[in-house]
C-alpha cells in the first residue's frame, strides 16, 4: 500500500514542525503544512492529501478550523481529524457537525494520534469501496435492464440489432467505467489461435483521458490484448482475476501496457458454456489498488458481459 499523505494546518509554528516530525517517524508523508485557513483552503486541492489533521482556533484567520474542516469536507471528501487543546461543550458540538473522523485534545502521545489516523484512513478507503461497489453493481443492473430492452426492440420491423448491440454494449461499458473510475474498459474476444501468440482482439472499448490526454488503451480500443505466454490465459480460464500495477508485471507485459500508458490493469475473465471466450480489462493511467469489494462486483459484470454475448 501506498505511503498515506497527511496535510498539517496548524498556526503554532513549532506545533506544526513537531507534527511534521511525529508523521514521518510514523511512516507518513506529509502533503503540505498550512498556518492559516485560506492557505488550507487555496491548497488543498493541489495537494490532495489522504487525510488533514486541522487546529480547530487559527489565529488571524478569517474562519476558525470548524468552519475550513466543513468547507474541505464538502469540496473534497478527505477526512479530517481535528487537533486542538478546547474540550468545551460548544467547541465539541461545533467540530461534530463538520464530521470529523477523530478529534484529539493537546496534549496527546504518538501512540494516540497514530491510532486514530490509521482508524481515520481505514474507515475512509472502506466508505470509498463501499461507494464503489454499490455504483458498479448499480451499473450492472444497467446492463441487465439493457440487454432485456434490446432482446425485445431488436425484434421490431426495421431496427438493425447488430446497430443497437454495439451501441448498447459501448453504454454499458461508460457506465461501468465511470462507476469504477477507470480510464478506459475494453472487451477482448480470443483470437481464433490464442497458442503462441497468446493474443485476443478488443470488440468494444470506452475510454476517458489518460495520463497524456489520450484514451488510456491506445485511444481506440482497437489494440490486440497479447500475453507472452498462454500460461495468462489458462489463469484466466480458471476463473483468476489479473490486477494490479504495471509496474510488478514481467517485463514483455510491463513495456506492452506502460506504452499504453497504462499503469493499473484489472483484467477479469469472460466465460461461456465452452470455456474462456475472452476478458474485459480496465486501465487506469494511475497507480491504484483494485479493492476485493470492486473485484467481487466487477466478476459480477463480467459474468453478465458472458451471459450477453453467448
Amino acid at each position: 500500500m501506498e505511503q498515506a499523505s497527511i496535510m498539517v494546518v496548524e498556526d503554532e509554528f513549532i506545533v506544526a514542525e513537531g507534527l511534521k516530525t511525529a508523521l514521518a517517524g510514523m511512516g507518513y508523508a506529509v502533503a503540505k503544512t498550512a498556518g492559516s485557513s485560506e492557505e488550507a483552503l487555496s491548497t488543498v486541492g493541489e495537494c490532495a492529501p489522504d487525510l488533514i489533521l486541522m487546529d480547530i482556533v487559527l489565529e488571524g484567520s478569517e474562519i476558525d478550523g470548524v468552519e475550513t474542516a466543513r468547507r474541505i469536507r464538502a469540496g473534497y471528501d478527505i477526512p479530517v481529524i481535528f487537533v486542538t487543546a478546547y474540550a468545551d461543550d460548544e467547541t465539541l458540538e461545533r467540530a461534530r457537525k463538520a464530521g470529523p473522523s477523530a478529534y484529539i485534545l493537546k496534549p496527546f502521545n504518538e501512540r494516540e494520534l497514530y491510532s486514530a489516523i490509521e482508524l481515520a484512513l481505514h474507515g475512509h478507503r472502506a466508505a470509498e469501496d463501499e461507494k464503489r461497489r454499490t455504483a458498479i453493481l448499480h451499473a450492472a443492473g444497467f446492463a441487465v435492464e439493457w440487454f432485456l430492452r434490446y432482446l425485445r426492440d431488436s425484434r421490431r420491423a426495421g431496427e438493425n440489432p447488430e446497430r443497437l448491440w454495439n451501441k448498447g454494449v459501448v453504454e454499458i461499458l461508460d457506465q461501468i467505467r465511470l462507476a469504477v473510475d477507470a480510464h478506459s474498459v475494453t472487451v477482448f474476444a480470443l483470437s481464433p489461435v490464442p497458442e503462441g501468440t497468446g493474443s485476443a482482439a478488443a470488440r468494444f472499448s470506452s475510454a476517458g483521458l489518460g495520463a497524456s490526454g489520450t484514451g488510456a488503451y491506445g485511444g481506440t480500443g482497437t489494440d490486440d490484448l497479447r500475453f507472452t505466454t498462454p500460461l495468462w490465459w489458462t489463469l484466466l480460464a480458471a476463473g483468476n482475476v489479473i490486477a494490479g500495477e504495471v509496474r510488478m508485471l514481467p517485463e514483455e507485459e510491463r513495456r506492452y501496457f506502460k506504452g499504453r500508458g497504462i499503469a493499473s490493469v484489472a483484467i477479469l475473465p469472460i466465460v461461456r458454456d465452452s470455456g474462456l471466450w475472452g476478458c474485459i480489462m480496465y486501465a487506469d493511467a494511475e497507480a491504484r489498488e483494485w479493492t476485493d469489494g470492486e473485484i467481487e462486483a466487477l466478476m459480477l459484470v463480467g459474468d453478465i458481459i458472458g451471459a450477453m454475448v453467448d
